[in-house]
């Protein structure tokens, strides 16, 4: 067994008011098919089900966009219809600071 440590993996410091940071999920309306996978996998509850639009199947939502942890892109590749789309994370690093 090694003796060497992994590194810590350093916190995240907003260093503004995260509703000062447009950081969060658009939908393709268009290309979202209303599955749910993102809902299922975001944590923090970014996205939720939308109204019916008459016969058809609800779509998705951003309903709670200032939930999204600023740069994080994991739900991005979940949707099976590629219907989400974010923000260029070192557009956004400005905003971030790591501490021990």
């Amino acid at each position: 067994m090694s003796d060497s440590a992994s590194p810590a993996k350093k916190k995240r410091r907003l260093l503004l008011p995260r509703e000062e940071i447009a950081w969060f999920p658009e939908l393709d309306s268009t290309l979202c098919n209303g599955c749910g996978d993102c809902e299922d996998f975001c944590k923090p509850g970014v996205f939720s089900l939308g109204a019916p639009e008459g016969v058809k199947r609800a779509k998705m939502t951003v309903s709670k966009p200032y939930n999204c942890i600023v740069q994080c892109t994991r739900c991005e590749p979940v949707c099976p219809s590629g219907a989400i789309s974010l923000p260029r994370p070192e557009d956004f690093a400005h905003f971030v600071e790591h501490v021990d």
